[in-house]
């Protein structure tokens, strides 16, 4: 992958970065009923590290099958 490849992906990232802890309140009400919840820094960098490999995932797969 080249720099614009990787410039996309970090574009990318910023413009999912907030479905994570959207994501998040959304299972943790789920799961304990109505309010606001943090989440551990550990599980913020879990969840960041995982789109990050999906992101990049959908880039090798756009440049492979393109």
């Amino acid at each position: 992958m080249d720099d614009e490849d990787w410039r996309d992906i970090w574009e990318q990232f910023d413009e999912h970065y907030f479905d994570i802890g959207e994501e998040f309140q959304k299972e943790m009400v789920a799961k304990h009923g109505a309010g606001h919840y943090y989440m551990h820094g550990d599980e913020d960098w879990k969840r960041q590290k995982a789109l990050i490999q999906k992101l990049i995932e959908v880039k090798l797969k756009e440049k492979n099958n393109g």
